[in-house]
């Protein structure tokens, strides 16, 4: 799969401030999910009830992350080893927090080298599924959670299984966006004020 860098900034920009509520992995498929709670507006009309996505990364490559007990720049922070069977418990503890920083895939080269010496886990797969990859983390005052995902295609579906094309995806999160700088009555209510 060819994710171009227009489609990889448009998903970044889609994935803003969404709020991460798992991710799970089957380690003998390759397969691994990360179910967000998106922030998309449709083309006419307000905001989905549901606004959930499964992200399906395949094959998954490798799968690095790392909990540490304190704030995500302190280097002394306890590192805290799980399985990769635990990584969905681990994901949900948090509570379900959002993701910020408007770039989320192909970050290893700069992101990973910040906490590759504090691993939780380093799960390999093979020699495919090393294409992309993406950025996640949840953070607490009291703990923090990095993970990185490798993987090759991409599929994201909506709440009830279908499968999304990837530019429509893009164009929700844009049109949110776009309607909240513009204070779009929709954007309302969930703790954000665009700068004047």
């Amino acid at each position: 799969m060819n994710l171009t860098e227009e489609i990889k900034a448009g998903l970044n920009i889609a994935l803003n401030e969404a709020t991460l509520l798992g991710v799970e992995v089957s380690p003998h498929r390759r397969i691994a999910g990360a179910t967000l709670s998106v922030l998309t507006l449709p083309e006419a009309g307000p905001s989905p009830d549901d606004s959930r996505r499964q992200f399906l990364f395949q094959p998954v490559g490798r799968i690095a992350a790392s909990l540490r007990l304190g704030h995500w720049d302190d280097p002394k922070a306890t590192v805290i080893p799980f399985t990769i069977e635990e990584l969905l418990e681990r994901v949900k503890s948090f509570g379900g927090l959002p993701i910020y920083g408007w770039k989320f895939f192909d970050l290893y080269v700069t992101d990973l080298p910040r906490w590759a010496d504090r691993l939780s886990l380093d799960w390999r797969g093979g020699d495919n599924g090393l294409c992309h990859s993406i950025s996640l983390f949840q953070w607490r005052a009291d703990r923090h959670l990095a993970l990185c995902i490798w993987f090759d295609n991409l599929t994201i579906r909506d709440p009830l299984g279908h499968e999304l094309a990837l530019e429509e995806v893009v164009a929700g999160g844009r049109r949110w966006w776009d309607a909240f700088y513009a204070q779009d009555p929709r954007t309302t209510g969930r703790g954000m004020y665009p700068l004047k």
